[in-house]
């Protein structure tokens, strides 16, 4: 059976939909054993004088084969409905590699014969990235433990491996939060101010639960457009209060998913795992692997830039508070901001932003995103028809250079209930080199979650979509042109989170560009572009009360790097998140809402570093000054840009990169300017 198994063959992309549930388990259990007799054959090999080819190499292909294949497991098990069948045997795969990846990085002699080779003769020679290689694997040993007598090995295991029943559960509680409610509606005039696509949406979520009218349910389309559109102001609170108790002891589920506990429980044990490895606690733990120095730099940088937003905020607050009080609203409540920011930019902007997701479909707007890719960055972009996918929406892009193959991009476009209900970036695998010259591909997938046209309408998408689309699309170049031949370096999954978010963030600048919305705006019925004057007004409204978004990522980051930072202080959750609250000005909540149980970042890989965007997204915006000043579509500065921060993949610091690009050091204070907590 292995040899037609299609997870074990070889090729340049998966075969999406030969793969069943019988599968799984039986290709997993082979590449381990595989893995298992090829390590003990290198260990013997090179115990006495290793070298780069027979050592690294050698080692990086047989697990980037594991890594591949539990990728593209965990990719459909997200995007297609599951069954009990698959279920069992990826949960089967996933608990057979949590034991096999422990057991690797614990192997002393491994550990010793990528020592021996750092400290040899020869590796003084080696280049840059191979140092960067040589040190992150060393560096992934110490993390996992190698160091520790054998009692203390075994409690980290036991800790990780409860660990990761805690996120499951957790993500398990909120799924299950979110589907428990929904609201039906049989009066349309209560959906008054949402607009026709979304009424259609709501219909149809009715006539597939049975009935007529329409159906709500707690997704964060809904939640956007409700919070942003909707007239009834019952209507919003109702939903906020569903939206905001999700998975908590309270609102109308109370008690039923609770993830208060399963949350502490889960601090509590990173906390340990963090002073078992030698550190203060989990988030100078997490710093291991950033480009951040401490985790003082950390909250004095967050701090920072609340006290430079702080201004904004309150001038925005003042501003929404006197709008308010003309309509009659002597009190503003949480869920009456995003509706009095919408109608505050609609009487001053007028009606910049009716209308205007209608310049921005999908279809034109990707294949303008593909043309100015390839201008800026010297590829080709070719859309392929004939090809495995797991969804029939799906599409796939190659990636081309001077005429040859250099990766793929796969575009799974449209929300559906049974993947996750937020956008992300997958890979597949990652561009390497074997000892022989046998090279692999770059693969990334990307996961749009936008709402599927309807009724001869195509898929169009909001400012917030636009944003999204540039976003995701910046990590998949990122990932796809990188030069390095390394594992270890060229994928963004090797990246630390203050480094993988920063080209999603700059490529999302673009869309705040004037210039360049000029060019990318095309209506999708009649090709009529934008003049000047709307994008002038358009982009003024985008900019019009946006200080409480930053503010609100601010408190996130905030919230989370000191969850993990101060564990053990005697301090509940609650009581962290009200300090934080109180930190920043206009973000207080009501007390019953449970921000942390549906704060799903501490349980998807950004413990610690949700501060990641907005450090990134400084550095970004940067960059971007220097887009700019050269012009935003000058493929020079993109070639110098590609060289600087794609091609190195992971071998130098983000912040070498930049410097580079810029042609200057960034000053001292950039990431230290000493900010006091408050009382």
């Amino acid at each position: 059976m292995f040899d037609t198994n299609p997870l074990l063959q070889r090729g340049n992309l998966p075969p999406w939909t030969d793969i069943r549930a019988e599968h799984l388990a039986p290709a997993i259990d082979s590449l381990i054993a595989d893995n298992r007799q090829a390590i003990a054959e290198i260990i013997a090999s090179q115990s006495a004088t290793p070298n780069w080819d027979d050592l690294v190499p050698a080692v990086d292909e047989i697990n980037a084969r594991l890594d591949e294949a539990m990728s593209i497991i965990q990719i459909l098990s997200l995007v297609k409905q599951e069954d009990e069948a698959w279920e069992e045997e990826s949960e089967k795969c996933s608990d057979a590699v949590a034991q096999y990846m422990p057991e690797t990085l614990a192997n002393h002699a491994l550990f010793s014969a990528y020592q021996r080779l750092a400290e040899s003769p020869p590796a003084l020679n080696y280049d840059e990235p191979r140092k960067a290689v040589l040190n992150k694997i060393l560096r992934r040993f110490r993390l996992a433990g190698i160091g520790l007598p054998n009692e203390q090995r075994q409690l980290l295991a036991r800790l990780n491996r409860n660990i990761d029943v805690l996120r499951n559960l957790f993500l398990s509680n909120l799924d299950s939060a979110s589907a428990a409610w929904s609201k039906r509606v049989d009066d349309v005039t209560q959906l008054r101010g949402l607009s026709a696509a979304t009424l259609e949406r709501l219909a149809l979520n009715a006539r597939q639960a049975g009935h007529e009218g329409w159906l709500m349910r707690l997704d964060q389309d809904t939640w956007s457009r409700v919070m942003a559109y909707a007239e009834d102001r019952s209507l919003r609170e109702e939903y906020f209060i569903a939206y905001f108790t999700r998975a908590s002891d309270q609102g109308p589920h109370a008690g039923q998913f609770d993830n208060g506990p399963v949350l502490e429980l889960l601090l509590s044990l990173r906390h340990q795992k963090a002073r078992l490895l030698g550190f203060e606690n989990f988030a100078q733990l997490s710093l291991a692997t950033e480009m951040a120095e401490s985790t003082a730099q950390v909250t004095g940088f967050l701090r920072q830039q609340i006290m430079l937003t702080t201004p904004a905020i309150e001038k925005d607050a003042d501003e929404l508070n006197a709008f308010a009080l003309e309509r009659g609203l002597t009190e503003v409540q949480p869920w009456d901001l995003e509706f009095l920011c919408e109608q505050l930019r609609q009487r001053k902007i007028g009606g910049a932003l009716k209308n205007l997701r209608a310049y921005f479909p999908l279809d034109g707007t990707l294949q303008r995103l593909c043309l100015f890719s390839e201008h800026m960055f010297g590829i080709q972009i070719v859309e392929q028809k004939v090809f495995s996918r797991w969804h029939h929406s799906v599409r796939l892009f190659q990636v081309c250079e001077h005429g040859s193959v250099i990766g793929y991009i796969y575009l799974d476009p449209f929300h559906r209930d049974e993947a996750p209900d937020y956008a992300w970036t997958a890979t597949p695998s990652n561009r390497r080199l074997d000892a022989e010259g046998r090279l692999t591909l770059p693969i990334a997938v990307l996961y749009g979650n936008f709402t599927p046209g309807n009724a001869g309408t195509p898929c169009l998408l909001a400012q917030k979509d636009l944003r999204v689309l540039f976003h995701e699309f910046g990590h998949c170049l990122q990932h796809v042109l990188t030069r390095s031949p390394h594992h270890h370096l060229s994928g963004i999954t090797q990246l630390g989170r203050d480094t993988a978010e920063f080209t999603g963030q700059l490529f999302e600048l673009w869309c705040l560009s004037r210039d360049f919305l000029l060019w990318l705006a095309a209506h999708h019925h009649t090709g009529e572009r934008l003049t000047e004057e709307r994008v002038d007004a358009a982009l003024a409204a985008i900019h019009t009360q946006t200080s409480r978004q930053t503010a609100e990522l601010l408190m996130a980051a905030l919230f989370d790097f000191e969850l993990h930072r101060s564990q053990g202080d005697g301090r509940s959750v609650e009581q962290i998140f009200d300090a934080v609250q109180g930190e920043i000005p206009q973000m207080q909540l009501p007390s019953y809402c449970r921000f942390a149980n549906s704060f799903d970042y501490m349980v998807t890989g950004y413990a610690a570093s949700v501060y990641a965007y907005k450090w990134s997204g400084v550095l970004a915006t940067e960059v971007f000054e220097r887009f700019q000043k050269d012009w935003v579509f000058n493929p020079q500065t993109g070639r110098e840009f590609r060289e600087a921060f794609f091609s190195p993949g992971d071998s130098r610091s983000l912040l070498v990169a930049l410097e580079e690009f810029l042609g200057q050091p960034l000053p001292d204070s950039f990431f230290n300017t000493p900010v006091t907590p408050p009382n």
